[in-house]
């Protein structure tokens, strides 16, 4: 997920898409890939049981739409295994919708100029900045942009890319790049890469969302799947 992109997904499942020309051929491969490189890392509970968690990968693959597939970086097959636990843990824990986990992706430098960052910085954004820079129309400054990335999990519902955007909002982060996909069980999972928290570290972002959540209208909204007044 390298490139800016808002994306709410309601795709047919990988069994029924159609890639590369072979229904669910494409996906096949994804699945089998996947597997192999986790096998190749020696994690505990991939090798441990390889045919029972191919069926369980396998069924993470079914409930999730064909873009959910397109969207996978190889490269990085312990996100399919961070996704699986997230998506058991909403549905095993109605109590604690939605599911948050929070990590650190890196940081970019940019450069401002006047009130508005200059063409690489509006390369990178695909919703909004916002700039705190001197008045000056001459100013410039370089400062350092800590991205993170948020995946939640909760009830798939009508309007929840919306809702979980206002929730990020109103933790003060900004949008660089959304997927929410929903699963064929009713659930979702989401995946938010932001900026606007200044630091690496990860455990008060994720308190802080918590905690706005618990306070607001939204955590009722989200996590029983009601339509609310959004």
């Amino acid at each position: 997920m390298e490139d800016d992109d808002i994306e709410e997904s309601s795709w047919p499942s990988a069994a029924t898409a159609n890639r590369g020309g072979s229904s669910g051929g494409g996906y096949t491969d994804i699945r089998k890939e996947i597997l192999d490189r986790l096998m190749a890392k020696g994690i505990e509970e991939v090798v441990s049981d390889p045919s029972a968690f191919s069926e369980q990968l396998h069924w993470h693959f079914e409930r999730l739409p064909a873009s959910y597939s397109i969207d996978l970086d190889v490269d990085k097959p312990e996100d399919v295994l961070l996704h699986c636990r997230i998506l058991d843990e909403c549905a095993n824990n109605p109590d604690k919708r939605p599911i948050f986990h929070v990590r650190f992706l890196k940081r970019r430098q940019t450069e401002f100029r006047g009130s508005e960052p200059n063409e690489r910085m509006m390369e990178d954004l695909s919703l909004e900045t916002r700039n705190v820079v001197d008045d000056s129309e001459d100013s410039s400054a370089r400062r350092d942009i800590v991205i993170h990335e948020i995946i939640v999990s909760s009830i798939a519902k009508p309007k929840l890319l919306a809702e979980l955007s206002a929730l990020l909002s109103a933790v003060g982060l900004n949008i660089r790049e959304a997927h929410v996909f929903s699963t064929t069980d009713g659930f979702c999972l989401g995946a938010f890469v932001v900026d606007g928290w200044g630091i690496e570290e990860t455990d008060d972002l994720l308190q802080k969302l918590k905690e706005t959540t618990a306070r607001s209208h939204i955590r009722e909204t989200i996590a029983s799947g009601s339509s609310g007044d959004l």
